[in-house]
């Protein structure tokens, strides 16, 4: 009896041994439930990742696991009291205790998705830097072509600007020549009719004619920058001859454009005291397609073409009111074109005018050796000193004095060429040389920071 008991119990051992051996591992899209109707949550998770690999019932505390190889992922699901699946959490597939149970083959898979994965991600990254790449060239390119257009832009302007300063300067030339002439002619003319007096008041006193005056001194043709060192008046045209105009104020700036002597020998110069716009009207002639009669009874402008008859094909119309426009008669036929005639209009012509005043020598010192800005650099510098009126003076008028410092003798002359010093019991001796070697112009000597004295060397 007890026999039969251990070889059914030994029969037993057999059948689940060899049961458990047959039985196959869980393989790709094999079911171990009913998915036939799945659950909500496991719906959502197919409708995104697709069937998975593996389906597992009530594994390591969940109730349903779907396993993704290729993916790297666990997706597991717990049941609620109704028996319904709910997505708790993901985890990746490597490095679990879930991993060791699979096949070799199913393993590669995993690694194999892994590096084609991040075989894409590379080449993705490749092709972004290369859209980069291209990118960057693209702009770069385009900030060239920028740059290059605003550089011909910027050169199109300083032409204009150039040609505008040019065309100002030369009209500005033409009016101060023109100025000169008409003064030159009112002098003359003025000049003729004192003679004029004179002979008729010695002819009328019976003497005799006195011989012709001396002629006027030679006319100075100096220009440069003048600084006012008083109240000075300026006036419109030559002394005899003007109304004041205008008045500089002490320590103004002005530039001289010519200089004159007047009949005592006093020199006067030539400045520009401001500009104002001259509008005129000058009459011009052209031609009209249609006579003044067919204008003025239907209301409409005339066109006009300026110019000579023969440039019609060439030439803009313009258009004028009709009481704008005067016929001369003149009739003109041209082949194939209806009859032209002769109108006069007038026409708007503005320019810059600069007003011209004088001003005597005696109010003003030239400076030969500074321009207008290097002027009013001096007196900016001056201005925020407190050296007595007297020393300001000198240094405007570039002369040095002894007890001169060295920042008041280069406000006045300049840095020097170059500085010698002597050390001595006594002190500090400089020499400061104006003028290149070996041909020095001026020495100045300072004795402890002081002008002590200083000579000029002739060429």
């Amino acid at each position: 009896m007890i026999g039969e008991k251990r070889v059914f119990l030994l029969f037993v051992l057999l059948l689940i041994l060899t049961t458990l051996a047959c039985a196959s591992k869980p393989r790709t899209s094999v079911l171990l439930l009913d998915l036939q109707n799945p659950p909500p949550a496991v719906q959502e998770v197919f409708a995104k990742e697709g069937m998975s690999d593996y389906f597992l019932l009530q594994d390591e505390g969940y109730s349903l696991r779907l396993v993704y190889l290729c993916a790297n992922r666990i997706y597991n699901f717990v049941d609620e009291p109704e028996k319904n699946p709910v997505l708790v959490s993901l985890q990746p597939l490597l490095d679990t205790q879930l991993e060791k149970t699979l096949s070799t083959e199913d393993r590669k898979r995993i690694w194999a998705c892994r590096e084609r994965k991040v075989r894409e991600e590379y080449s993705q990254v490749e092709e972004r830097k290369k859209n980069i790449m291209e990118e960057r060239k693209r702009l770069e390119k385009e900030v060239v072509a920028a740059l290059s257009e605003r550089d011909r832009i910027v050169a199109e302007i300083e032409i204009k600007k150039k040609l505008a300063e040019q065309r100002k300067r030369q009209i500005a030339e033409e009016m101060r020549k023109a100025e000169e002439e008409r003064l030159r002619r009112v002098e003359e003319e003025q000049r003729r009719k004192i003679d004029e007096e004179h002979k008729i008041k010695a002819y009328k006193a019976g003497e005799k004619e006195k011989e012709a005056p001396p002629p006027l001194p030679p006319k100075v043709t100096e220009s440069g920058i003048f600084l006012v060192m008083k109240d000075a008046n300026v006036y419109e045209a030559a002394k005899n001859t003007s109304k004041i105009q205008a008045s500089f104020k002490k320590y103004d700036i002005f530039e001289v454009i010519n200089s004159k002597r007047d009949e005592n020998g006093m020199p006067w110069h030539q400045v520009v005291l401001s500009e104002r716009i001259i509008s005129q009207k000058g009459k011009k002639i052209g031609w009209t397609p249609e006579e003044k009669s067919f204008w003025v009874n239907h209301r409409l402008l005339a066109w006009v073409y300026p110019g000579d008859l023969a440039k019609i094909n060439t030439v803009k119309p313009l258009k004028f009111n009709v009481e704008e426009i005067r016929f001369t008669g003149k009739k003109a036929s041209l082949p194939h074109k209806p009859p032209f005639y002769e109108v006069i209009y007038e026409v708007n012509t503005e320019y810059i005018e600069k007003i011209i005043g004088w001003v005597e020598e005696q109010d003003g010192i030239r400076r030969a050796d500074k321009n207008m800005d290097e002027m009013i650099d001096l007196l900016k510098k001056l201005r925020i000193t407190l050296w007595p009126i007297k020393i300001q003076n000198d240094i405007l008028r570039g002369f040095i004095r002894v007890g001169f410092t060295p920042e008041q003798v280069i406000l006045t002359w300049g840095r020097p060429e170059h500085v010698n010093t002597t050390r001595t019991l006594m002190g500090v001796h400089e020499q400061w040389v104006y003028g290149k070697k070996p041909f020095p112009k001026a020495y100045v000597y300072l004795e402890n920071g002081f002008v002590k004295s200083w000579e000029f060397l002739k060429k």
